[in-house]
């Protein structure tokens, strides 16, 4: 085989190789976006039911009176921990106009949840994620991570990262 020869079909492959791949890229472009967290606002919030850190029995579907805001965290999150006393002042203020916060931690031990919940002296109930399966149902990605989830069960917000007390004002009234 010739110089020249050698040479065409090395050119040929080359483009072929360039080709399949820029289909493949305008293919993947073109999919479905991929359900998050963020994509969940207007859905039905999926139920979940388990323990508390107090040794409560929760079930979301049975603490929908009014709003309720699910927040996801781990002690080791910078934006978590600053975000704990505007939720606990949020869950303190409008609790008694149906307001609630449930907080979900990601798998870390009782011990550690509970130094963090007595830290920031917390008094809304604390769920351990240990297996993940709440995460997983709510796509969550970043943390922190909060639902807002109207007495119908619907997320009303979702936000990634840190909640400022004005932003929870205005989600709550």
């Amino acid at each position: 085989m010739n110089k020249k020869k050698k040479r065409m079909i090395y050119r040929v492959s080359v483009l072929g190789l360039l080709a399949v791949m820029v289909f493949y890229a305008a293919y993947e472009s073109m999919k479905e976006e991929p359900e998050t967290a963020m994509t969940s606002q207007g859905k039905q919030a999926p139920n979940f039911a388990g323990e508390t850190v107090a040794d409560e029995m929760l079930v979301l579907s049975n603490e929908l009176e009014g709003k309720t805001l699910i927040n996801f965290w781990g002690s080791w999150c910078e934006p978590c921990k600053r975000e704990m006393p505007a939720l606990e002042s949020a869950h303190s203020k409008y609790k008694d106009d149906g307001f609630k916060v449930i907080s979900i931690n990601l798998g870390q031990s009782d011990f550690i949840a509970g130094q963090f919940i007595d830290q920031y002296q917390l008094t809304f109930p604390v769920m351990i994620d240990q297996d993940g399966s709440i995460k997983e149902a709510y796509r969550v990605g970043n943390l922190p991570a909060s639902f807002l989830v109207d007495e119908k069960g619907v997320i009303e917000e979702v936000h990634e990262g840190e909640l400022s007390e004005e932003m929870l004002e205005g989600w709550i009234n």
